[in-house]
């Protein structure tokens, strides 16, 4: 049954987490937070992954036994799914647990139509797409998709995503500290994007033409050192 009013509740307040199957994980809160804030800082707490993976792939199922009506949906859980079945590093898991966790805070029955609509409305169907490296010498990284086109969105950025936009500006600046890495439609080696890249020391591609028609938020992505992004999960 869908809790679809549901809002995780701490310290008497509203928190951050949104409607949904989000109740599937209400156990591990303080604990996906932690690992959040590691994620951040590039941190791998081996027990906290550990622990949470098993924990994480049970409400998955869960969660796809709750959504049968909806095949939308449940073709998006199963492809997280085999993901989840499929990783086994550290990172791997990492974004496992973050994807499951931020699909299930917005699988909210109201949220479907909208959903619907949206996906009638993509034109783009790429499974990758290129654009120019600003910063050489990272590695391959993967990580979960944030798509902010207005600066009303701000607001709903979360530490450790990939921010894909147009372009960037000054006022993008604390969306990009707490960044993994950006990905745009715009830009050369000399734009905003990529001269703060670089002295953030953080990935960044560059000039795509088409990222944020592509991706969207809740997308897994992986970036490799060439500037291709490949979607892992759509």
């Amino acid at each position: 049954m869908f809790m679809i009013n549901f809002r995780r509740k701490k310290d008497g307040k509203d928190g951050a987490w949104g409607v949904g199957l989000d109740y599937l994980l209400k156990d591990y809160w303080d604990d996906l937070d932690k690992l959040i804030e590691d994620n951040y800082y590039d941190r791998h707490n081996a027990k906290l992954i550990n622990f949470l993976f098993p924990k994480i792939l049970s409400a998955l199922e869960k969660a796809i036994l709750e959504m049968k009506k909806f095949s939308d949906w449940i073709k998006k859980a199963k492809k997280i799914q085999n993901f989840g079945k499929t990783s086994k590093t550290f990172g791997e898991k990492v974004v496992f647990i973050d994807v499951t966790a931020q699909f299930l805070r917005e699988t909210s029955a109201r949220d479907k139509i909208t959903r619907h609509v949206i996906k009638k409305g993509i034109i783009y169907k790429q499974k990758q797409f290129k654009g120019t490296v600003a910063r050489e010498g990272f590695k391959k990284i993967r990580g979960i998709v944030r798509v902010v086109l207005d600066k009303k969105d701000f607001s709903k950025f979360k530490k450790g995503e990939i921010l894909v936009t147009d372009e960037t500006d000054a006022s993008f600046l604390p969306l990009m500290k707490k960044a993994k890495a950006f990905i745009t439609d715009e830009g050369g080696i000399l734009c905003h994007a990529a001269i703060v890249a670089r002295e953030m020391k953080k990935p960044c591609v560059v000039g795509t033409k088409i990222a944020s028609r592509v991706l969207k938020t809740g997308d897994v992505v992986e970036i490799s050192i060439d500037g291709t992004v490949r979607i892992l999960l759509h």
